[in-house]
Order: structure tokens, then sequence, then C-alpha cells
């Protein structure tokens, strides 16, 4: 990535098309929607982050459990579609997903631009290095049978970069995660001018690309990958009896929570699974 001036983008990260309708317009960014239904940043900064600002609170931390729950929940969604392996979190943070990796009983590496993070990860024992979304990435091809992206992918103007570089050290069938905001959520798109997302002292400076389900799949497939599941599973392969049970019996009550909500657009963030194709 460049530094952090003021830049602009003048095409669709995803179709290259220069065809768009202006959202949002702010003194120090600006952000289109593409024809293709993709929203994304056309004038800001050109970093969402110094490689040594504190981005957390220890506020932050007091959700410790909750998070690492929910990241455990996340691979097992993965490892539906692929068999367990090595796992790389890109954009690792305080490494709940490490720790949730690392009770599965998975070897796990994670990636974080900021600096200021690595040190509290490292003191939890957990194996981590400085990395960009966008990459390179220092671990060499085909090294992970998963590779988790917790509300990262939004931070980059590059996406494809990323995608390729996730490509080439996830082993052919490794699994994909993605969780990203919802271009679609009904804030979003009723008051975008005032919404978290836009803002250029929150949401609005740290995020580049704001992806609906639609977009992000056909990014994701066209990188050489196969969506197997938009939205969370509602039961995991992976898990014991006892929760097989509780899984089975609470399915139609989760999906029909998703259905609807996902029509209201009251769904803030979405998740996707794809496979690496061969």
């Amino acid at each position: 990535m460049p530094g952090s001036d003021i830049v602009t983008w003048n095409e669709c990260p995803i179709c290259r098309s220069d065809r768009r309708t202006s959202l949002v317009e702010h003194d120090s960014l600006a952000f289109v929607r593409c024809r293709c239904g993709l929203v994304y940043k056309s004038r800001g900064e050109s970093r969402f982050v110094e490689e040594t600002e504190p981005t957390w609170h220890p506020r932050y931390d007091r959700r410790q459990k909750r998070r690492v729950t929910k990241a455990r929940w996340q691979i097992l969604d993965v490892l539906n579609h692929v068999e367990p392996g090595p796992l790389l979190d890109i954009g690792c943070s305080l490494g709940y997903a490490l720790e949730a990796a690392s009770e599965l009983g998975l070897e796990a590496k994670g990636l974080d631009l900021n600096q200021s993070l690595l040190e509290p990860c490292r003191k939890r024992g957990f194996d981590v290095q400085v990395g960009d979304v966008a990459g390179p990435y220092p671990f060499p091809d085909a090294t992970f049978n998963i590779v988790l992206l917790k509300h990262v992918f939004e931070h980059t103007p590059d996406p494809r970069a990323a995608l390729r570089e996730i490509r080439r050290v996830l082993k052919p069938g490794g699994g994909m995660f993605i969780a990203v905001p919802n271009a679609d959520y009904f804030k979003a798109r009723l008051r975008p001018s005032s919404y978290y997302f836009f803002q250029p002292d929150s949401g609005g400076r740290y995020h580049f690309v704001y992806y609906t389900p639609e977009t992000l799949q056909r990014l994701v497939d066209d990188e050489g990958f196969r969506t197997v599941r938009v939205h969370p599973h509602l039961w995991h392969r992976r898990v014991g009896w006892r929760t097989h049970l509780t899984n089975l019996a609470l399915c139609p009550y989760r999906a029909l929570d998703g259905r609807v909500r996902g029509s209201l657009g009251l769904l803030k963030e979405f998740w996707l699974v794809a496979v690496r194709e061969p």
C-alpha cells in the first residue's frame, strides 16, 4: 500500500468500471456505488491505520471469551468443507481466532499490520508476524488448510491482490472464511451520509470497500475460489453428539431468523466460506 496521503481511486476494484454514482461526500473522503453494486472509497486516506498506532482499548479485550467462542464456530464453518490442518488468521488482532484454533487442535499463525497488537499475542504464546492483507505473506506456497479474514477484507483497496496471495498460501481444496460489513444493511442504505460506515473519523477512515453477498461472491469466484456458503452454517460436522442434537433442534429457528433479517436488511455483517479450486 502507498502512504497515508489523500488519494483518489477512479475505477471499481472488482469490475474495473469507472461508471459509478456518488453515495457520500465529505471533505476528507468520498464513497461511490459502482454499476456492479459494489460500494468503494473514491477519495480518502490510502492506509487505514499506521503500523504502530494503537487501535484497541482495554475494554475491547473484556469480551475475550465471547470472541473466542464466535471464532470457534467460524472455524467450524470452514471445517464443514475442508480437512483440519494449519490455519492462518489475517488481521489476527488480539488472537481470539488463534486461541479458538488452538482449542480445536489446529496449528495456527497470525498476521497483523498493526505492530501494537503483536506483543499481546506473543505473550499469549501465539506465532504472529507483521503483514498486510494485500500481501505479500511471509509463507511458502500451499502452506495452510484454512485462512481467516474476520473484518479485514474491507481494509484494502486492492482485494484482488489479497485473494491472489491467499490462494497462493492455501493448499488446493483449502478453505477461506471472510466476515465483512454488509453494504445492504438498512442504515447504510437509508442514511449513508450519517452512518458509521462512511464517517471520516470512524468506519469511513478505516474501510475501503463495502460488499453485498452478491458482489463478494462474484469477486471470490472470479479469483479461483468456489463459494460454498454465505452466512453462518446451521450445523457442524466436527462437534460432539450433544451439540449436534442442539443444532438440529435450533436449525429451523435459525434459518427463519436469518431469512427474515436478511430480507429486512438487518444483517450488519455477513460471512462467506469458499474453497480454493485446484
